[in-house]
């Protein structure tokens, strides 16, 4: 028996719920995982609520993942059991085991040095900040403003344009400015004022961003003088690249090899991905809500409890 988190019905969050299943069977060229972790995004809960189309019948949620190889299939060559891995499973990831149909295209071995939460947490946000950041393509010297740059993907968009040589402005809450400072992302406080901050603080212009708000914030960074083809926006929806003129390529955008580069780049250091809070999986609605209403630095993740220990692995520690 294995257990994942479904919904049968749009609206809020107390729609999901944890349901049993049988034990999924590999079969050729698949690969079956036992999750460890399952990151949370703010997309989820929008596709729970409807925003992006009705729900037919019963469906899954989240698309990131960590965890073991737990089987592989006929023919499977890359993976074996017991490598830890990471991907992306959209609308099916949380869950305590999952069957990857292509490892080819969404699984990737675990560098040495990243850590299961974290590399559980990466698909949509890591994926997402790589391609707005290569949309901008900011270069060395200039000035680069990311809004919303503490949270999931703003936090690793603002970092990336600093290992390129940028001057980096992010923009977060008070709570997460010292975090911001200390990644070498010159902090700003959002909110009332924030176009006089910034251009008080850059008062030579601002050459690029990466724009998580809406079209109010896109209209914003125009005003203030940044190019409309050196402006990537995740967050007010397609119809700005028409309006606008303005780049949008986020997750759908990436190359297959970005997530294994950028598990690397954290790996050795040069980008830190914060956990702000891990919770048990059958805490998922709680979660969500944190998520929802704390805006945390950095990812949340869903953990996933291990199988205990078999008389082998317990023999070692008595003997």
């Amino acid at each position: 028996m294995t257990r994942s988190v479904r919904y049968s019905s749009n609206g809020d969050l107390d729609r999901l719920e944890i349901v049993d299943g049988t034990l999924l069977e590999v079969g050729p060229g698949q690969v079956k995982v036992d999750v460890r972790a399952a990151g949370l995004n703010p997309v989820d809960w929008k596709i729970l609520s409807g925003g992006m189309g009705e729900v037919s019948g019963s469906a899954g949620i989240g698309a990131d993942f960590s965890g073991v190889v737990a089987e592989v299939g006929e023919g499977v060559s890359d993976f074996k059991p017991g490598d830890l891995v990471f991907g992306g499973l959209p609308h099916r990831s949380i869950a305590e085991q999952l069957l990857i149909e292509d490892p080819e295209n969404r699984l990737d071995l675990i560098p040495r040095g990243l850590g299961l939460d974290a590399a559980g947490g990466l698909y949509i946000a890591g994926r997402t900040a790589v391609a707005g950041i290569r949309a901008i393509a900011p270069q060395d010297g200039e000035t680069v403003y990311v809004s919303g740059a503490s949270g999931g993907v703003g936090i690793i968009a603002a970092q990336l344009a600093v290992n390129l040589g940028a001057r980096v402005i992010g923009s977060a809450s008070d709570a997460n400015l010292g975090l911001l400072a200390s990644l070498g992302i010159e902090p700003i406080a959002y909110g009332d004022g924030l176009a006089e901050r910034l251009r008080a603080g850059a008062p030579e212009g601002i050459h690029a961003a990466f724009s998580t708000q809406g079209t109010e914030g896109i209209e914003e960074l125009l005003a203030l003088g940044v190019p409309a083809e050196r402006i990537d926006s995740i967050g007010a929806g397609p119809q700005v690249a028409d309006t606008h003129g303005v780049h949008i390529d986020g997750e759908a955008h990436a190359r297959r090899e970005d997530l294994a580069w950028l598990g690397k780049a954290i790996a050795y250091g040069h980008v830190h991905l914060p956990v702000a809070r891990v919770f048990a999986f059958d805490e998922v609605q709680e979660a969500y809500r944190f998520l929802q209403t704390q805006h945390p630095a950095g990812k949340v993740v869903l953990r996933i409890a291990a199988t205990p220990l078999s008389a082998a692995q317990r023999g070692h520690l008595n003997g």
